[in-house]
């Protein structure tokens, strides 16, 4: 797979084996034990307060979080700004984490910057997360590597999240809100978009996506009123266009574009079009493959498939899909299949490849309900399971996404 060296990787995920990965244990409530920002200070006095030196712009949001950080990123970079990206989740390689003026790091500065973030750890006798670890390695390597300015993607939330121990971001942004990590977030729409809009700080502006639920975007207009944060919305398609004038970007893609340079612009940086370089956006409607055609896109909650469904409709209006669908237990999976039935598919239903539980005969039976044409596949590990199929898009999670560049990727 692209990127990847698996020996490296592993040397890099052995030095962390001692602390907790709660990426993949989420299907539960916030304890304070697990989720809070107290140990964010003394992790961040040990790894000599990396975000001193950085200038920070913070991302949340449900949907669309991780591209628009890619987009700030390449954008920066147009205005001739050096920057460091910390993004979340990974595809293939943790590198993906860690990008350098929109290049994966160098896995030699990776491990070297790894040890000694961990020896510190170790040496003050501190039991962080592995998130947390990460967090503030990515900006301990982007201050050392003398960047201007890190863009950081909030994990799961916002307002108890690792990045949020940064106290004066430049600026921030809340992409579209919608359910998702529910079990830690609440079970509405308002308590979600209370927890992203915990990154707003007093006086920092901030620029809020186009919201698919009204009733979130008040909550996060009153979170930004009640901190004196300046309210910005996204740059209009006009501005938008010539960083995209060949309308190449679907159109979920254009509008995180928009925030992305809206973003930048609060900040106080212009971005040039002709210096501006799209970037890889890893398992966001992305053609891997031609022949056949392979699309990866990790949509894990309903209404980012709603959008995957109205962004293959527009670039590929009269193809017949085969959707490999997968979905980890604890998702809204019944608004997934919902959402996705829309679309004029074939449907391979399949378990992520993650460690995490899904619930396979759950979503048989919520697909067979929704009048779908499936076939269920439970372990997809050779591209000939799949043959006969000229067009398919693995989607319902990053760890379905995976399927798709395991077999297909290469």
């Amino acid at each position: 797979m692209r990127g990847l060296d698996p020996q490296r990787e592993q040397a890099f995920f052995k030095l962390f084996t001692r602390y907790y990965d709660l990426e993949h244990n989420t299907a539960r409530r916030y304890d304070p034990t697990e989720y809070s920002l107290d140990r964010m200070l003394p992790l961040a006095a040990a790894c000599g307060h990396p975000e001193a030196h950085l200038q920070v712009l913070h991302v949340a949001g449900t949907k669309g979080k991780g591209s628009t950080c890619h987009f700030t990123a390449a954008l920066l970079a147009s205005a001739g700004h050096s920057c460091g990206l910390f993004a979340s989740p990974h595809l293939v390689t943790v590198r993906e984490r860690f990008q350098l003026n929109g290049e994966l790091i160098d896995y030699d500065l990776l491990l070297q910057h790894a040890a000694a973030c961990e020896a510190e750890v170790q040496r003050h006798g501190l039991t962080p997360t592995l998130f947390e670890i990460m967090t503030l390695l990515a900006l301990r390597i982007f201050a050392a590597e003398k960047c201007e300015v890190a863009v950081l993607e909030t994990g799961i939330g916002g307002r108890l999240d690792a990045t949020n121990y940064v106290a004066h971001p430049l600026a921030c942004a809340i992409t579209p809100v919608s359910l998702d990590h529910m079990e830690l977030l609440g079970n509405t729409v308002d308590a979600i978009a209370g927890e992203k809009a915990g990154i707003i700080k007093p006086g920092v502006p901030v620029v809020l996506a186009t919201q698919p639920f009204p009733s979130a975007a008040q909550v996060i207009r009153e979170r930004a009123t009640a901190c004196g944060a300046p309210l910005h919305g996204p740059a209009p398609d006009g501005d938008v266009q010539p960083f995209d004038p060949a309308a190449s970007l679907v159109p979920f893609l254009r509008q995180n574009l928009g925030v992305a340079l809206a973003l930048c612009r609060v900040a106080g940086i212009e971005p040039e079009p002709a210096r501006f370089r799209m970037p890889e956006l890893r398992a966001r409607c992305e053609v891997i493959c031609t022949a056949p055609l392979v699309v990866l896109d990790a949509a894990h909650n309903a209404d980012s498939a709603r959008r995957l469904v109205e962004a293959l409709r527009q670039r590929w209006p009269s193809t017949r899909w085969t959707v490999v669908l997968g979905v980890v237990k604890g998702k809204d999976s019944a608004g997934i299949v919902r959402e996705l039935a829309a679309l004029n598919a074939r449907f391979v239903l399949t378990r992520p490849h993650t460690s995490r539980d899904a619930d396979l005969a759950d979503l048989e039976t919520q697909a067979r309900a929704a009048g779908l044409e499936v076939e269920v596949i439970p372990d997809l590990q050779r591209a000939a399971q799949l043959s006969q199929r000229p067009a398919l898009v693995f989607t319902g999670s990053f760890f379905t996404a995976l399927i798709g560049e395991k077999l297909f990727g290469a």
